[in-house]
Order: C-alpha cells, then sequence, then structure tokens
C-alpha cells in the first residue's frame, strides 16, 4: 500500500455514500463501478473501476479527507484496456485515429436589425 501526499479531489454520486469521479496527478478518472467498501477503522475504503484500471480510494472519516490507498499496476492498466476493447472491433482501415479533435467551425452571430414590430423583412413570392 501506498500513501499518497499528493491532493485528490473526489466527486461523490447524488447519493453521497459513493465517488462518482476523481482527479488525481492532474488526471481525472471516472468511476465506472464500486466493487467493495471496507471499512478500517475510521478509515473507508472504496474499491472503484475506472478505465485505467482498479483504485482503492481511502476517506477518512475524521479528517473528510480523501487518499488513494492503491492504485493499478502495469498489468492491471493492460487488463483494464483488454476488458474495455470491442467486441467486434472494426477493420483497421475503418477506424478513427483516437487524437483526432472535432473542428467547430466559428459561425457568425446574425446583424441586430433596430426598428420593426414584427417583421423586419418582407418577401413577396410569385407563382
Amino acid at each position: 500500500m501506498t500513501n499518497q501526499a499528493e491532493s485528490l479531489h473526489v466527486t461523490l454520486a447524488p447519493d453521497s455514500l459513493r465517488p462518482r469521479s476523481f482527479r488525481w496527478q492532474g488526471r481525472s478518472f471516472r468511476v465506472l463501478g464500486v466493487e467493495s467498501v471496507n471499512t478500517f477503522g475510521a478509515e473507508r475504503r472504496f474499491r472503484v473501476r475506472t478505465s485505467e484500471g482498479r483504485f482503492e480510494l481511502g476517506l477518512c472519516t475524521e479528517e473528510g479527507s480523501w487518499r488513494v490507498r492503491r492504485r493499478p499496476t502495469w498489468l492491471g492498466r493492460i487488463w483494464a484496456r483488454w476488458q474495455n476493447a470491442p467486441r467486434y472491433p472494426l477493420p483497421a482501415w475503418r477506424r478513427r485515429s483516437r487524437r483526432v479533435a472535432a473542428q467547430v467551425k466559428q459561425v457568425a452571430p446574425a446583424p441586430l436589425v433596430t426598428g420593426g414590430v414584427h417583421a423586419d423583412r418582407f418577401a413577396v413570392v410569385r407563382q
């Protein structure tokens, strides 16, 4: 077990009983599931599963502080990546690159026309 002195910010689920996500070492991790909850004295330990592997988060109830008790090993990270693999993967020529960011075009706002009540522009259509 390792004791981490680094900051750990945990966001709780709406029921305020279990963690929903946490930020550790500058990265955000979304909790996919809570596998177990154990109590050791005044500390409550949550074994959680993320896309990066399994973590054990400890909540010291006396202080109200969180710490990472156990982090995934390299083998645990490989196992998590294998578990998240798609059941029927696309062929290589149809896959998207993971590093391509979505490009959003900036749209100019419509010009504001002052005056007029209901119809600022009127079009006549002849048939």
